[in-house]
C-alpha cells in the first residue's frame, strides 16, 4: 500500500457510504475507505501513513467552468482587482504604467479584474485615462467579466478601430461625442480581435513565451490550484495554442492536473475534420465540449434579455441570429459532440432552447449544457428540465458581481437571478465553477455564496433560492464529474475511484456559512500524490 489517509473526517459524497474515517491508496485509486482501524491493517513497512487528525477529507474539487489557461496568462499580467490594490481609476492607471516601465515599446500590456462598479470612484475608464499610463504600448483592460475592454489609442490603432469603422456583428465600439472611439469595446468588438481572430492578440501575446515558458505556466498555475483543493478543471476557451500548451505540459510529467477542454467553435473544423471526438486524450487532458458564445455577460448589461436593463437601458448583444445558433447546434449535435454554450440573459436562452428542442435527442445522451443561465426565468426551466439539459453556474458571482446584477436589473428583477434551490428541486443537472478569472477560484468562495448569497455591498439576492452546504459541495465533486461523463472515475470517495481528495482544516458542513470560505485547505492529493501539503509548499 502506498498511502494511508487516517482518523480523518470523510465526507464521501457517496450516497451509499456518506461517510468514513480512513483512505487507502494505491496506484493512484482509491483502494479501500473505511475506519481507521480496518484501514490501518493494509500498512506495509513502506506505506507513507498520515495521521489526519481529525481534518476533514472530501473528493477534489473540479471546476467545471474554468479559464485555467488564461488565468495563468493573466497571472504575468497587471492584476486590476480590488485584492489586488486597486481601489480607484488612479491606482489602476498607476499599475498600468509600472508595468510599461518594464515592457519593450510596442509590445502589448493586458489588465484584468477591472469594472467601474468595483471601484470607490465608480469610474469609468477610457482610452484617454489609459493613455496617461502609456502611449507607447498598446493597452487592453479586461472588464471583469470578461466581455468588454478598455483599450488606449496605441491599442485601438493595432486594432485598426478609427471614427469610420462601423460595429461589428454582435459588437460595440462606443464613441464620444465626436463619434471616435473612446477606447471601450463591448462583446465581438472586443472577443474578435483579442481572443477569436486569427490570430488573435491573445495568440500572439502567448507566442512572446517558449515552450518551456508556457509549460511552466502552466505548472505555476496547477500548483496555486492545489491550494485551494482544485484537482481538475473544464477549460472553456481553448484554440489551437492552448491546446498544444496543455499537451506539452502534460508530457513534462509535472502537471499534476486534469483539463477537459472545450474547444471553441471557431476552431472546431479542423477538430471535425479528423474524426476525434469527446474524450479523446489521457486521464490529464482530454477532449471536451464544443463551446459556442451565444450572449455577453450581465453586469456589463451586454447578456442579451427581453426587458431592457434599469440603468442604461438595452437589452444585450447577441452572437447569433435564431438561425445561426440552430445551425451550430445542428452541425455538433450530429457529428456527436457534447456542446456548452454560454446563455446568460433570458433572451439568449429562449432561442437556445427553441435550438435544442429542434435538434437534439430525447435525454440529452450528449449532455449538452447550458452555462450560467443567471436570468432564466421560471417557464425556461420548465423546458430545461424536459429536455434534460444540465446548467454550469456560479454562485462565487453574486459576492463578487451581485452589486452590479442588482443595478442592471433592479432590486425586485434581481431576486430571481441564479435559482439554485429551484434548479436542484426540479432534479436538474447542475454544478457550480468559478468562470476564473471573472471570480476567485476558490471553490469554497462559491459553497459560501450557494447558501449565503449576499453581495460585496451587503445586499442580499434572492436568498430563497439559497441551498445547502451539503448540495453546494456535491455541486463540486459527485455532480461536477457527471458533466465530463466521468462520474465512474471521480467525484466522490469510492473504491476503484482516482485518488484525488482534498484535506480542509474543518468541516465545512458544521461551520455558519459565512466561515465556509475560510477554511483552509491543508493537503490535496492528486492521483494518489501529495501535490500540496501546509507548510510544505
Amino acid at each position: 500500500m502506498e498511502l494511508i489517509l487516517k482518523n480523518a473526517h470523510i465526507i464521501t459524497m457517496d450516497h451509499a457510504n456518506p461517510r468514513a474515517e480512513a483512505l487507502a491508496l494505491q496506484f493512484g485509486r482509491i483502494y479501500r475507505v473505511g475506519s481507521t482501524a480496518e484501514v490501518e491493517k493494509l500498512a506495509q513497512p513502506e506505506t507513507k501513513v498520515i495521521d489526519l487528525k481529525g481534518h476533514t477529507l472530501l473528493p477534489g474539487f473540479i471546476d467545471t467552468h474554468n479559464h485555467f489557461c488564461l488565468y495563468a496568462f493573466l497571472y504575468d499580467q497587471v492584476d486590476c482587482r480590488a485584492a489586488a490594490g486597486c481601489v480607484r481609476g488612479e491606482d489602476i492607471i498607476e499599475k498600468i504604467r509600472q508595468k510599461a516601465s518594464r515592457v519593450p515599446p510596442g509590445q502589448w500590456i493586458m489588465g484584468w479584474g477591472y469594472a467601474p462598479y468595483l471601484l470607490e470612484d465608480k469610474k469609468d475608464l477610457t482610452r484617454h485615462d489609459l493613455n496617461r499610463a502609456t502611449q507607447d504600448h498598446p493597452v487592453c483592460l479586461v472588464h471583469v467579466s470578461v466581455h468588454g475592454a478598455v483599450a488606449n489609442s496605441a491599442a485601438l490603432k493595432k486594432l485598426g478601430f478609427t471614427k469610420q469603422t462601423p460595429d461589428p456583428p454582435g459588437g460595440k465600439i462606443h464613441r464620444d461625442a465626436n463619434g471616435e472611439p473612446n477606447g471601450i469595446l463591448s462583446e465581438s468588438a472586443f472577443m474578435g480581435p483579442l481572443f477569436f481572430n486569427s490570430p488573435s492578440v491573445y495568440a500572439q501575446m502567448m507566442a512572446q513565451y517558449d515552450d518551456a515558458g508556457r509549460t511552466e505556466m502552466m505548472i505555476r498555475c496547477a500548483r496555486i490550484y492545489h491550494r485551494l483543493g482544485l484537482v481538475g478543471a473544464h477549460d472553456p476557451f481553448v484554440d489551437p495554442l492552448t491546446l498544444e500548451t496543455y499537451q506539452k505540459a502534460v508530457d513534462s510529467g509535472r502537471f499534476d492536473f486534469r483539463i477537459y477542454a472545450y474547444i471553441l467553435n471557431q476552431a472546431a473544423d479542423p477538430l471535425l475534420a479528423t474524426g476525434i471526438r469527446r474524450g479523446f486524450g489521457s486521464e490529464w487532458l482530454r477532449i471536451g465540449a464544443i463551446k459556442i458564445f451565444l450572449d455577453g455577460g450581465m453586469s456589463s448589461r451586454t447578456a442579451a434579455v427581453f426587458k431592457p436593463y434599469e440603468k442604461n437601458g438595452g437589452t444585450g448583444i447577441l452572437n447569433y441570429d435564431q438561425d445561426g445558433i440552430e445551425a451550430e447546434i445542428r452541425k455538433y449535435d450530429r457529428a456527436g459532440y457534447q456542446i456548452s454554450v454560454h446563455a446568460q440573459g433570458n433572451r439568449a436562452i429562449h432561442m437556445l432552447l427553441e435550438a435544442f428542442e429542434k435538434n437534439i435527442a430525447a435525454g440529452n445522451p450528449h449532455r449538452h449544457h447550458i452555462v450560467h443561465a443567471g436570468n432564466i426565468t421560471a417557464a425556461q426551466i420548465d423546458r430545461v428540465e424536459k429536455l434534460g439539459v444540465a446548467i454550469v453556474s456560479q454562485a462565487n458571482f453574486l459576492s463578487l458581481l451581485g452589486d452590479g446584477f442588482i443595478e442592471a436589473f433592479g432590486p425586485v428583477r434581481s431576486k430571481s437571478l441564479y435559482p439554485f434551490a429551484t434548479l436542484l428541486k426540479r432534479n436538474i443537472k447542475l454544478t457550480l465553477s468559478s468562470d476564473c478569472p471573472v471570480a476567485d477560484p476558490n471553490p469554497l468562495i462559491g459553497v459560501r455564496d450557494a447558501i449565503c448569497r449576499r453581495t460585496a455591498g451587503g445586499q442580499s439576492l434572492g436568498p430563497a433560492e439559497g441551498i445547502t452546504a451539503e448540495q453546494a459541495l456535491a455541486l463540486y465533486t459527485r455532480e461536477a464529474a457527471h458533466v465530463s461523463f466521468e462520474e465512474a472515475e471521480w467525484g466522490t470517495i469510492q473504491q476503484g475511484k482516482r485518488a484525488d481528495v482534498v484535506v480542509l482544516d474543518r468541516d465545512p458542513l458544521a461551520l455558519p456559512p459565512e466561515e465556509i470560505a475560510g477554511c483552509k485547505v491543508t493537503m490535496t492529493v492528486v492521483g494518489g500524490r501529495i501535490v500540496y501539503r501546509e507548510n510544505q509548499g
